[in-house]
Parts: C-alpha cells; structure tokens; sequence
C-alpha cells in the first residue's frame, strides 16, 4: 500500500506543478484545514511528539490506534496530512521496511523551502521511529 500511495501523491502533485507550481501550496493549505478537523488532541501536544525542526508548533502520534497530527501553520499541516495518510495505510510489515529515503520518491520535499524540509523529514523520522 505504501508504494501505491507514494504513486498517488507524486500524480498529483505532478499534476499541480504542470498547472502552476504554486498550486501545490494551495493544495497543501486545504489539506492543512483537513488535518485539523481531525488533529492531534491537545494532551498529546509535548515535547516528545513536536517536530523541533518545523519553524512552527507541528506534533505528531498515534492516538486510538492510528496517526494524528496537529499544527498551527497550513502548509506544515498539509505535509503532515499527507504523512499521517501514508503512514495509517501502511501495513505493520510495510513500516518495518520503509526509510525516510523512501519518502523521497513522491518528491514533495523538492517543493518546499529548506526550512519546511527540515521539519518535514524530521515528522518522518519521528513516525518511523513510533512504528519500529
């Protein structure tokens, strides 16, 4: 599964790129508003679960048995929409087997400022390290 949804993102925002290649900032901001219809609760907003790399307050765990996420900045919250997607696809196998490498494929690090690619593998790395 983790293949496939890696293919999907990297379609569309492809996709988003040949458009306009700031559309891909649109699409990251309305998956921001997604994330947080359904965040991270607050009682797992600590020091353990923030992404210390992201400029802005951006955690992440699991909470009833799956990834939730939360942040206070769109764009950081709709990376972190598309992780917390790749992530509660995954099988417990698959995640066994995945590095933050394999992220790289869907190529969206490339589309975001330095500062944003810090944080975003740094919430890869926290994920892959709650799943081993």
């Amino acid at each position: 599964m983790f293949k496939e949804k890696i293919k999907e993102y990297k379609s569309t925002i492809e996709t988003l790129e040949a458009m306009d290649p700031l559309e891909i900032y649109s699409y990251l901001m309305q998956k921001g508003q997604d994330l947080n219809k359904d965040a991270l609760s607050e009682r797992y907003h600590t020091q353990e679960n923030k992404v210390t790399q992201c400029m802005y307050d951006l955690y992440v765990d699991k909470e009833d048995g799956r990834f939730k996420a939360w942040s206070e900045a769109t764009i950081a919250a709709g990376y972190a929409f598309i992780l917390v997607d790749i992530f509660n696809t995954m099988t417990s196998e698959e995640a066994k087997t995945i590095s933050v490498k394999d992220f790289e494929e869907m190529e969206l690090d490339k589309k975001l400022t330095m500062s944003r690619q810090t944080g975003y593998f740094q919430m890869i790395e926290i994920m892959l390290n709650k799943v081993k």
